[in-house]
């Protein structure tokens, strides 16, 4: 068995930290680095890769300090990021020739039409809609019911070439690699010596097939986008080359364990059976939920993720998304002087035993799963002479919770998966009112994890699991931390006038902001 200490670099969408894990999943050290986005025109979402370099650079250093051991103490490292946003780098040289594109960026939107629109594209989706009646082929049924999106890379990459002539030159001359921003550090840590990913980020940027598990030869073919630009995808937990020695103090420390940012946390809750859910609520919330070995297809729209491949094993999952948690709670601080931050939002809920008949639709970014109407706005509604705002504040919190659950409920009847329990992380998390309120709404119980953020502790998993610290998931099983349970304790009755009025506040927002075709 391996000894040592793991360092995780975690980049998220506005910093990127460096967190130094013990053999019994400990966190003994951490450092932090501010990475804000940049906007340089409407509808852009990016970041400058070298700022990002060198804040791991910055971070791993101190967060060793912190830890106060030395390089030679690192057994191995691992890396989680945003998933689906890239960047294209000389191959030749590491340099990065385009800033990171943000999953978030629209500036592809009007491409995102053309490709929708596409005569092949709808060819081949007729032809998958047919084909799928006879075979009952998940794969085929997927390919009828999908859309092309910005958050595809396939989308803001063909943007991205149709833009910048001279880049697809060089990509097609070979002189270029594409990769999510794990596999521009690989390339970096390993001073080009590796070009690879692995498969949660990979099956993430919508390029890959998350069935045959390969690059999508199909888009590659349409869309003219060459095989050798892409990066090698190796195992979750695989091995991803060695730091070159003149990086960290001599150390030529291994890397294993890569992970997208959802399927980290899925993993680093220990979300490992289908009907695992975890729920991680940060600018948005998203529901993720373990469905096993075989892909599963939500009728209404959701679409196969990878979770990890483990040992060369795939696990799949299934995920929703919330758009508006943290986010709607900034608002309310910014916007409308309510409340600031998830701690003060729940005190002010805390002194109203009900929110006396208000409803809050926290739709303020349009709403997804199962709706589907980004056009949604948010409302509130039941407001009389004697609404406080402890009322509002607490409707608030239920309104996040109310939609958690259509998300939860959703998957369960798409899926025919029963979801046995709940377990949540993220700032947002932190609030009393909202996990009891989840609990109430679902009738499952819900665990709120001791760490805020587990992104980084899935990734010390897997990578531990890659380099032999830990030899198997049951070794795992010893590692977490005590998790705070809320338990459902609401009247059936009420439950049930509660979801009777959401309903209806539901039906008024998505009558009032129709999709106009």
């Amino acid at each position: 068995m391996t000894t040592g200490h793991i360092l995780v670099i975690d980049s998220g969408g506005s910093n990127l930290r460096s967190i130094v894990f013990d053999t019994s999943g400990k966190i003994i050290g951490r450092a932090r680095k501010a990475t804000p986005p940049l906007t340089p025109v409407p509808g852009a979402v990016e970041h400058d890769p070298e700022t990002l370099w060198t804040a791991l650079l910055k971070t791993s250093k101190s967060a060793i300090q912190d830890a106060k051991i030395t390089w030679k103490e690192i057994a191995t490292i691992g890396i989680c990021n945003q998933r689906a946003s890239f960047l294209l780098w000389e191959e030749a040289t590491g340099k990065a020739v385009t800033n990171l594109i943000g999953w978030a960026d629209v500036r592809a939107a009007d491409a995102c039409d053309e490709m929708n629109a596409l005569g092949k594209w709808k060819r081949l989706k007729i032809f998958a809609k047919i084909a799928s009646k006879i075979s009952r082929s998940t794969m085929l049924k997927a390919a009828a019911m999908m859309d092309f999106t910005t958050d595809h890379a396939t989308v803001r990459l063909r943007w991205l070439l149709n833009e910048n002539p001279e880049i697809r030159r060089r990509c097609n001359a070979g002189e270029l690699k594409f990769g999510t921003l794990d596999s521009w550090f690989i390339h970096k840590i390993t001073r080009g010596k590796v070009h690879a990913t692995d498969y949660s980020n990979a099956g993430a940027t919508g390029l890959f097939n998350p069935f045959k598990l390969e690059w999508n030869k199909t888009f590659l073919d349409m869309f003219d986008f060459h095989q050798s630009l892409f990066p090698e995808v190796r195992d979750t937990n695989g091995f991803f080359g060695r730091s070159d020695g003149e990086l960290f103090d001599g150390q030529e420390i291994p890397i294993h364990g890569i992970a997208g940012d959802q399927q980290a946390a899925l993993f680093g809750h220990q979300c490992i059976e289908p009907g695992d859910v975890k729920i991680s609520q940060g600018s948005g919330a998203f529901v993720d939920m373990t469905v096993g070995p075989e892909p599963k297809l939500s009728k209404r729209g959701l679409f196969p993720l990878i979770a990890w491949r483990l040992n060369g094993t795939v696990t799949y999952m299934l995920e929703g998304y919330v758009a508006t948690a943290g986010t709607l709670i900034d608002w309310l601080g910014q916007g409308i002087g309510l409340s600031d931050t998830p701690r003060v939002l729940n005190e002010l809920a805390s002194q109203a035993s009900t929110t006396e008949g208000v409803i809050f639709v926290p739709t303020n970014s349009g709403i997804r799963y199962p709706y589907f109407n980004p056009n949604a706005r948010g409302c509130i509604f039941g407001l009389s002479l004697s609404t406080h705002r402890r009322h509002v504040a607490r409707a608030v919190l239920e309104g996040i919770a109310l939609s958690l659950h259509e998300v939860l409920e959703g998957m369960e009847q798409d899926t025919g998966v029963e979801i046995r329990s709940l377990k949540v992380d993220g700032g947002v998390s932190k609030s009393d009112i909202l996990l009891q309120a989840l609990a109430d709404i679902s009738r499952k119980s819900v665990n709120r994890a001791p760490e805020p953020d587990m992104t980084a502790t899935g990734v010390a998993y897997l990578a531990g699991l890659g380099a032999g610290i830990w030899e198997s998931l049951e070794d795992l099983e010893a590692l977490g931390g005590h998790y705070m349970s809320f338990e459902p304790i609401m009247e059936e009755s009420k439950r049930d006038r509660k979801l009777k009025q959401w309903k209806k506040g539901i039906e008024a927002v998505l009558s009032m902001y129709a999709i106009k075709n």
